[in-house]
């Protein structure tokens, strides 16, 4: 088949090094299939905050999969106008160009950004061509987030017409795809219909690489013999308000005393100012951004995953970086509810926490626990390889396309001799 991805703001498969998100190892999968792909993309590193194109590009990465990058305008903040702008000139782009390209058998587009999600899906419905849309988060309810609880309601009506966009994206797709239970369920709610055979949970998961600690770079050698003999804490991501690491800070400074690294890796709007605030704390490191080698070394010589939340409430949502931290075994330290929550519960893989003080007890249960901490790490390797292993989540997403495919097809002859 010739199949459309549909993704921006992901890392992109041409730069060495690079982490394989979710959907360059479902390209890979497909294109290992036999299948044929065009991943629409942006021509701006959303993590990096940097252009990689300086105008509208196409990349053949090899004989069976091709990128197709478009310029906005770009942004330096995760939720800004910009961002806003500069993702809705991308839609608007493709709805152009896309009648320009032969047409796919079957399009896969993901939430965010829910309109180039529309444009998709419109588009798809024009050509009679199945849809599957895969919800990796909630826009636009994450600007309504973002305001002051009292001026909501009015936020929500001035953007009436972006939550219509969602409702129609997800009405008009041939099934749902999401990285998550919590998610799917967000998206039937918006459609008011019962899940079907094609609404599908595929978590995000992760490839476990073979970690060459030669290929590492003089920093993580440096980190590394900085942190001999101590209880490493990991946070590895973006640093930005919506997963803002800024507690462990707090963490740290209460935890000086004691024989525990902290070790924030990444980058993001937020990274200077946090390394400006950590430049006091002698137990705290800022390795930087890092490639997958260099992450796969620092997790195997860490302790524990921290994923923490910088969303007022409860926050539901299920973190990439928890998959790459079960990958090495890790016990996680989470802030958030929901999915997650009940995971670390039911196979005792970590704990939630709820402020500094009890993030504190439960790194101070962990690091005094060695016996506690290595039967965490065996549960959190069964559950990885028996449930997060993105190599064969990534198959059965594939299967799941090639499903879809056939039954859209095998039903449009029912369909015209109904008609006649």
């Amino acid at each position: 088949m010739n199949i459309w991805l549909l993704k921006i703001g992901e890392l992109l498969p041409f730069e060495a090094g690079a982490r394989k998100l979710r959907t360059r190892h479902l390209a890979d999968k497909l294109t290992e299939r036999g299948h044929t792909i065009l991943w629409w993309t942006s021509a701006f590193d959303h993590f990096r905050k940097k252009w990689i194109f300086n105008k509208d590009t196409d990349i053949q990465i090899n004989e069976r999969f091709k990128l197709k990058a478009l310029r906005g305008i770009g942004y330096k903040r995760n939720i800004s106008l910009r961002r806003f702008i500069d993702h809705r000139i991308i839609a608007l782009k493709f709805r152009r160009i896309a009648f320009r390209v032969p047409k796919p058998d079957i399009i896969i587009t993901a939430i965010p950004s829910y309109d180039l999600a529309f444009e998709a899906v419109s588009f798809a419905n024009k050509k009679g061509t199945p849809v599957l849309v895969d919800i990796r988060d909630q826009w636009p309810d994450i600007f309504i987030e973002n305001i002051p609880s009292k001026l909501r309601k009015i936020g929500r009506f001035f953007l009436r017409g972006e939550f219509s966009m969602l409702q129609n994206s997800l009405k008009m797709a041939n099934g749902l795809i999401s990285m998550s239970n919590v998610l799917l369920q967000w998206g039937l709610s918006y459609v008011g219909r019962e899940k079907t055979w094609r609404d599908k949970v595929f978590y995000l998961g992760y490839t476990k690489g073979f970690v060459n600690s030669d290929s590492n770079s003089n920093k993580i050698h440096n980190l590394k013999n900085t942190l001999k003999d101590k209880f490493i804490v990991i946070f590895v991501g973006t640093f930005a308000k919506y997963h803002n690491p800024s507690i462990i800070l707090d963490c740290a400074k209460l935890l000086a005393e004691d024989n525990i690294g902290f070790v924030l890796a990444g980058d993001g709007e937020l990274f200077q100012k946090l390394k400006n605030r950590a430049a006091s704390l002698k137990n705290v490191f800022f390795p930087g951004w890092l490639n997958q080698d260099e992450i796969g070394t620092l997790l195997k010589y860490s302790h524990v995953g921290i994923c923490p939340t910088g969303q007022i409430g409860k926050n539901f949502f299920f973190p990439n970086k928890a998959f790459a931290y079960f990958s090495e075994g890790l016990p996680i330290l989470s802030s958030f509810e929901g999915e997650i929550k009940d995971i670390l519960d039911e196979f005792k893989v970590g704990y939630t926490y709820n402020d500094v003080e009890s993030l504190v007890r439960c790194i101070r249960a962990l690091s005094s626990n060695i016996e506690l901490c290595m039967e965490m790490k065996a549960n959190a390797m069964k559950l990885f390889n028996d449930r997060f292993d993105a190599n064969k989540i990534y198959v059965n997403y594939a299967e799941h396309i090639e499903k879809v495919f056939q039954s859209f097809h095998q039903a449009l002859p029912a369909l015209e001799n109904l008609s006649l």
